[in-house]
């Protein structure tokens, strides 16, 4: 079997700093007949990127419950809508446990709301996996964002990871077939957009599909569906 008939939907984690085009990214989802009309969930606030964009249908995320209910909207009717975009989970989960927080503090006055302990931060992970496992397994491609957060490795290299906490930096990415970390180079003054799909000592990222190489030069998703199919 090709690795399309193997993977029918695109599911797509992609990371990268602000501003690298992640939001952007998932918009051109909208470009391609096969992965056309788009859903995003809206939780960074960050889709001002495609006010231009009134073709894409756009849902403002303040509450988690927003997202149960959108997911159980689009099991009820999963032949509308061809790719569903969650930006972003960075957001999404500090959403979670602030909800999470707040409700320990109504049983429990004492507690402060801005310091979790190791119970809240294992129900928050939990909530993740479900969220990122239930819209992974609808029946269309599913984009997710984050943010990317760096830190120094023993050998003082620059490591990059999608901003989560936690094990759900390993976990978040296994879910996926395709992780990529999109960041900006500027080139004769013109900034252009890299996203990297092969994992290296220092970069989390991976292409189950083998048909994307290692670094997509201003990727689309109508060129990764191309590449793929």
């Amino acid at each position: 079997m090709s690795p399309a008939e193997l993977i029918p939907y695109l599911n797509l984690l992609v990371y990268g700093e602000p501003g690298a085009g992640k939001t952007y990214l998932a918009g051109t989802a909208q470009d391609h007949e096969d992965t056309r009309p788009v859903l995003i969930l809206d939780v960074e606030g960050g889709v001002t990127t495609l006010r231009h964009r009134t073709d894409i249908d756009v849902v403002s995320v303040r509450k988690v419950e927003q997202v149960k209910e959108i997911y159980d909207e689009l099991t009820k009717n999963d032949s509308y809508y061809k790719t569903v975009v969650i930006d972003s989970l960075t957001e999404l989960q500090k959403l979670d446990m602030r909800a999470i927080m707040q409700e320990l503090v109504s049983r429990r006055p004492d507690r402060d709301p801005d310091v979790p302990d190791q119970r809240e931060w294992g129900k928050s992970g939990e909530h993740m996996r479900n969220i990122v496992r239930a819209f992974r397994d609808l029946p269309c491609n599913t984009i997710m964002t984050a943010l990317a957060v760096t830190d120094k490795d023993t050998y003082n290299r620059t490591n990059y990871n999608p901003d989560l906490p936690g094990k759900l930096k390993g976990h978040i990415p296994g879910f996926m077939d395709i992780v990529g970390y999109l960041y900006t180079v500027q080139e004769n003054d013109v900034l252009e957009r890299r996203m990297q799909v092969a994992k290296t000592q220092t970069v989390v990222a991976k292409d189950r599909t083998n048909c994307l190489g290692l670094v997509l030069e201003n990727p689309t998703i109508p060129i990764m569906w191309a590449m793929i199919h």
